[in-house]
């Protein structure tokens, strides 16, 4: 689901209502995915999220099972963890061309243990459960924050550079390379599994997508003023390096 085209009063919306459901269970989980990435970002983050990704311990996960089930959550399991969802009720207007659309719209949780696989291949990341950053996400339109406890800046950039490639996870993996230290991003690949892999292969598309006039994610990127040429050179020394 693309956000990118709903307009504002309903991504912001769809925001808040996610942000909600992490709030109430921030302290149980290690928040990844989008939420994670704009909670290192904040506004430089500059695109729309709406899945809570959090990984936390099995004791934990099956509590949360109870509470979201107990909400009226319709629940998945997958190989990695559990998949709750539920449809979007608006709080705004919803413009007439954008109804189709948003009824389509579910807000989704996606909890998992520390450990997360690629699904095609062996191949995993693991998140430590005791090392995190504290954070603090705001709503829109009214002044309340999140505080969420999510990876080091470099572990998120690293997981991303290895996930498959879709806009927003090369999108997010550009942005959160602009803040990061690319020897403990390198690290952090390296220190997992054989995750250098998975990011060697993504590689190639990686720097075609962001780099493609068009695209979503070099749409995003430019219009944050992300020099892609010069992220390209860094996804080149990264990809060097692993090599």
């Amino acid at each position: 689901m693309n956000l990118e085209q709903l307009s504002e009063p309903v991504k912001k919306d769809i925001e808040n209502q996610s942000l909600e459901i992490l709030e109430m269970i921030a302290p149980k989980i290690i928040v990844i995915g989008g939420w994670g990435v704009r909670a290192h970002l904040g506004e430089a983050h500059r695109r729309y999220t709406l899945d809570v990704d959090g990984v936390t311990d099995e004791k934990t996960l099956l509590e949360l099972q109870k509470l979201f089930v107990s909400m009226g959550f319709n629940e998945t399991h997958v190989e990695w963890g559990i998949k709750f969802f539920k449809k979007y009720v608006p709080r705004v207007e919803i413009p007439a061309d954008m109804k189709t659309l948003a009824e389509e719209v579910e807000l989704r949780i996606e909890i998992s243990p520390p450990r997360i696989k690629e699904y095609e291949t062996h191949h995993y990341f693991e998140f430590s459960l005791t090392e995190f950053e504290i954070k603090e996400i705001p709503y829109h339109n009214i002044e309340k924050t999140v505080k969420a406890r999510v990876p080091p800046l470099e572990d998120m950039t690293a997981v991303k550079l290895g996930l498959p490639v879709d806009y927003k996870h090369n999108y997010d993996s550009a942005m959160l390379l602009q803040k990061s230290n690319i020897e403990k991003v390198i690290l952090a690949i390296k220190s997992n599994d054989d995750w250098a892999s998975l990011v060697l292969r993504r590689m190639p598309k990686l720097k075609g997508r962001i780099s493609q006039s068009g695209s979503l994610e070099n749409t995003l990127a430019l219009a944050t003023g992300l020099d892609v040429r010069q992220h390209v050179k860094t996804l080149e020394l990264i990809e060097k390096e692993l090599k």
